[in-house]
């Protein structure tokens, strides 16, 4: 009979250590599905100026009643804040180190904004992007970015990489990156090498093994 009840306190133990790991493991899953997810982005960048951009962007971001987003602004930077859609501005933009922090609520499942950069002079043909910051799942190519240079403008080499019809670009990519390089020439220009160029060179073949590395191992 001692035995017995033994036995029967050790199935019931055993059970009870069963439920709560089943318990346990809803419960971080559940935490998975419902953390912040950026189904989405549609970036569209017009290039005004070698050193000035306006940018409007499309988000879908999943599981978020409020999102901030950062931008990054040097020195001699300018960032100008045009309008918002489908979401409400929470407070100023404002300023954290390097960055502008903008925090917004989603009305609907897409939101959206306008945006003006200029940036100083030693940062030529660069637009940066404002972050959300969430991140995207991971497993998709999500983001679209498409770019229109000036007219009568041949584009360089870009990062990312864009596919260009006349000064259209466009290119998908599994994230949103922080800033979108083209350095272009008038049409008939020369293009000249540099120790500038052939550092733009390196650096995006770093970032093109880098999203090849991250993109394998999100895959494996």
């Amino acid at each position: 009979m001692i035995l017995n009840r033994a036995l029967f306190d050790l199935v019931v133990m055993a059970g009870l250590r069963a439920v709560l790991t089943a318990a346990c493991v809803l419960s971080a899953s559940a935490a998975v599905i419902a953390a912040p997810v950026l189904r989405s982005a549609d970036v569209q960048i017009t290039v005004t100026s070698p050193t000035s951009c306006d940018v409007t962007m499309t988000l879908a971001v999943d599981d978020v009643s409020e999102i901030e987003h950062r931008i990054e602004a040097f020195e001699g930077s300018r960032i100008e804040l045009v309008d918002v859609r489908g979401a409400r501005q929470v407070g100023d933009v404002r300023a954290i180190g390097r960055t502008q922090a903008l925090v917004l609520r989603p009305d609907q499942a897409a939101y959206g904004f306008h945006y003006r950069a200029v940036q100083p002079a030693p940062r030529l043909h660069r637009c940066p992007i404002w972050l959300p910051t969430v991140p995207t799942e991971g497993r998709s190519r999500p983001v679209r970015l498409q770019i229109d240079l000036p007219p009568a403008t041949v584009a360089g080499s870009s990062m990312p990489a864009f596919t260009w019809t006349g000064v259209h670009g466009a290119a998908t990519l599994g994230h949103l990156p922080a800033f979108v390089r083209v350095p272009y020439t008038g049409a008939g220009e020369a293009r000249l090498w540099g120790i500038g160029s052939v550092m733009d060179v390196l650096a995006i073949a770093v970032f093109a093994a880098a999203t090849a590395v991250w993109t394998w191992r999100v895959r494996r």
